[in-house]
């Protein structure tokens, strides 16, 4: 019998993008305290695979549910591929 291959880390960066959203009046995030480079730079030393997504959307409420949508999913997919190794 094959043993199911292993499961592999990812670092998934979520990253807002870093200019002022006038249309919401919410304050852009500077890039001096953003800790992604640092994230970046470790996960790339242990030859971790890393992946940086931003959203698309206009509006910071949408933004915030894009990138909620992408961690709900990607949850729901962990938990099944983990139920499949039991």
């Amino acid at each position: 019998m094959e043993e199911p291959e292993a499961l592999r880390a990812r670092v998934v960066l979520l990253r807002d993008r870093q200019t002022p959203d006038a249309a919401d009046d919410v304050p852009a995030v500077t890039a001096h305290l953003s800790a992604a480079p640092a994230a970046r730079e470790l996960a790339l030393s242990h030859d971790t695979p890393i992946s940086d997504l931003e959203p698309t959307a206009e509006q910071a409420v949408e933004r915030a549910a894009e990138l909620l949508a992408i961690t709900d999913f990607a949850a729901v997919y962990l938990t099944l591929a983990g139920a499949e190794g039991s």
